[in-house]
């Protein structure tokens, strides 16, 4: 018996078109994994510059953010919850606390609960000073958002659910001193 190794006109075009697919669908995906990083990178520069206008760092403003969010859905915060959120320490959370403070962002108040126990309250002109810094641009986002269908909304809130997963995989299995040390050098080479 012998076996004919010649391919049949169709046999060709389907695996040309086979391989231009597995082609178009990894273009697609850099494509897609393009538009990530360029959407990341706007919204670091955007980031960057509330960060200047109201002359705060990184972890600042999200300890800010998170207080308002809280007050807004009628929640207190306490430090411990913002230090768990933020991922540092008591200490830092203290000082981070203070600067806010001093800033006149945050006050602190005895829990009515538990008058040993401190909440975080932001001040009235913090909401107002985010929502001037920031303008329109996250209603200009909700728009954007609202213009996606159920299942296209679905699609992309899982591939992002996804990708996050995926990136917070990476050194998850590492030793716990191996992942502070790389976070160390690379906050240190960001910051040069």
């Amino acid at each position: 018996m012998t076996y004919d190794c010649r391919m049949t006109n169709e046999a060709i075009d389907s695996a040309n078109h086979y391989w231009f697919d597995d082609d178009a669908q990894r273009q697609r995906s850099i494509e897609l994994l393009e538009a990530m990083r360029t959407y990341r990178a706007a919204e670091s520069a955007m980031r960057r510059r509330t960060e200047t206008s109201m002359g705060m760092g990184e972890n600042d403003l999200l300890a800010l953010r998170y207080i308002l969010r809280a007050h807004r859905d009628q929640r207190s915060t306490g430090p411990k919850e913002l230090a768990a959120y933020l991922g540092i320490s008591s200490a830092s959370t203290t000082v981070l606390l203070d600067r806010l403070a001093k800033g006149g962002h945050i006050r602190r108040e005895h829990s009515p609960f538990d008058r040993r126990a401190l909440i975080i309250v932001p001040t009235a002109t913090t909401d107002d000073e985010i929502r001037h810094t920031l303008g329109n641009v996250h209603e200009r986002m909700v728009e954007i958002a609202q213009q996606l269908s159920e299942s296209e909304a679905r699609i992309v809130i899982d591939f992002l659910t996804d990708m996050r997963e995926a990136i917070d995989e990476i050194d998850a299995h590492a030793p716990s001193s191996s992942r502070r040390k790389t976070a160390t050098r690379v906050s240190t080479e960001s910051a040069k």
